[in-house]
Order: structure tokens, then C-alpha cells, then sequence
């Protein structure tokens, strides 16, 4: 798959969910207070949070396999394999190695359990492996993923919250209010409709835009 194929897929994608979410704000006079959510809302906006978080995902390690195993970028220029990268699965256990050792060498036996791989959506894992996988657009990626560091790491954590929800990760989404225009919370999940003061878009259609101008800096 090429580069711009895969930020293709993402962007398919956010904007399935973009409807969604669209929708779920279009049935509200207004979200300023915890009480406009439903204990079926929040169900329905944490799977939709689980299915962007996927995505996300699934582009992060597509751009760094596919890198790895030679591809073209957004602009059709050729990204050569890497000297070392055999296969997909020798890629993957490459990945592994270099997210547990942190240094090199980091390329041997293949991986076949993707449950073991990196969380490729978390860029702070991305930053860390990246260099060590070492393709040669590896300057480009590790400079787009950096800038979209925020955005990304904000969804992670409402995300994890959510799924696990108790007092700690509760005060984590807390800690990020400083950011945002807010009203109280009682579930991570209604942080999502936060508001970011620059754009004037609720946190997560910021940060889905915020992610794909970042995952087109990283193909480009």
C-alpha cells in the first residue's frame, strides 16, 4: 500500500465517525454539563472514540511498515525497503525489539502475535522505535508524529480512562482542563466535548482534524 493510500483510509474513516459525532451534537440544544449525556450516550461515544483510536492506529503502523518494506510517499516519490526488512512479521518482531531494548540490534526473528507490537497510536512509542527501525523517511515521520503529539495524547487518555475509569484516571483527564473551555464531568468520555479555545471546535473534532493534517505531513 502506498503512503497516501493508507492516509486515505484514515481519512474515510474520521469521516464516517465525524458524522456520527456530528449527529450526536445536532440532537442537542446544547453540551454544558454533565447532565446532557445519557448512560447510552456515553456508551455510544466511547465505541466511537474505540473505532477512531483504531484508526489512528492502524494508519501509525502502516506508515512505518510500509516505509520499512518500500512504498511511494503522498507525492509518488519511492521509499526504498530497508536493507533488513524481509517481511511484515520481520518488521513486527523488529518493532518489538526495539520498544522492550530501546537500542540496537534490533532486527532477527519475525513476530506472527500482534498482540505483542507496539501501541502504534501512542506517538511517544512512535518516537522511540521509529529511529531504531530506522527507514529512510524515518526524519519526516518522526517530526510529523512529534508535532502531533497533543492531539494524539489527548484521545489516548480519554480513551484509557474510559475503558478503565476509576479516581486516578478520572484526575488524569482532570490535569488536562487548563487547555480547554470545560464544564464538570462525570464520566472521562463527556471530556471529549470540551471546547479548544484556538479552533472553537469541541476537543475531539479538533483533535481528529489535528490528525489528519499531521498524518498527510507524515506521507508528504
Amino acid at each position: 500500500m502506498s503512503l497516501y493510500g493508507a492516509w486515505t483510509q484514515l481519512a474515510d474513516e474520521f469521516d464516517t465517525l465525524s458524522v456520527h459525532l456530528s449527529d450526536f451534537v445536532l440532537a442537542r440544544t446544547t453540551i454544558s454539563s454533565a447532565s446532557a449525556f445519557t448512560l447510552v450516550d456515553e456508551c455510544v461515544l466511547e465505541g466511537l472514540l474505540s473505532r477512531v483510536w483504531q484508526a489512528w492506529g492502524l494508519f501509525c503502523r502502516a506508515c512505518v511498515f510500509e516505509s520499512c518494506l518500500g512504498t511511494t510517499n503522498g507525492l509518488g516519490a519511492v521509499i526504498p525497503r530497508h536493507a533488513l526488512a524481509i517481511s511484515e512479521a520481520h518488521v513486527s518482531g523488529a518493532a518489538i525489539r526495539a520498544k522492550s531494548k530501546g537500542r540496537p540490534p534490533i532486527w532477527g526473528a519475525s513476530n506472527t502475535i500482534l498482540r505483542n507490537e507496539p501501541t502504534w497510536g501512542d506517538v511517544d512509542l512512535l518516537i522511540k522505535v521509529i529511529p531504531l527501525l530506522d527507514p529512510p523517511n524515518k526524519h519526516q515521520l518522526l517530526a510529523a508524529f512529534s508535532a502531533g503529539s497533543q492531539s494524539a495524547k489527548v484521545l489516548q487518555l480519554i480513551r484509557n480512562a474510559s475503558a478503565h475509569n476509576n479516581l486516578q484516571t478520572m484526575g488524569d483527564v482532570h490535569n488536562i482542563r487548563s487547555r480547554y473551555i470545560i464544564f464538570p464531568i462525570v464520566h472521562p468520555i463527556q471530556a471529549l466535548f470540551w471546547v479548544d479555545p484556538t479552533s472553537r471546535d469541541f476537543l475531539v473534532i479538533h483533535a481528529l482534524e489535528d490528525l489528519l493534517d499531521i498524518g498527510l505531513a507524515a506521507i508528504c
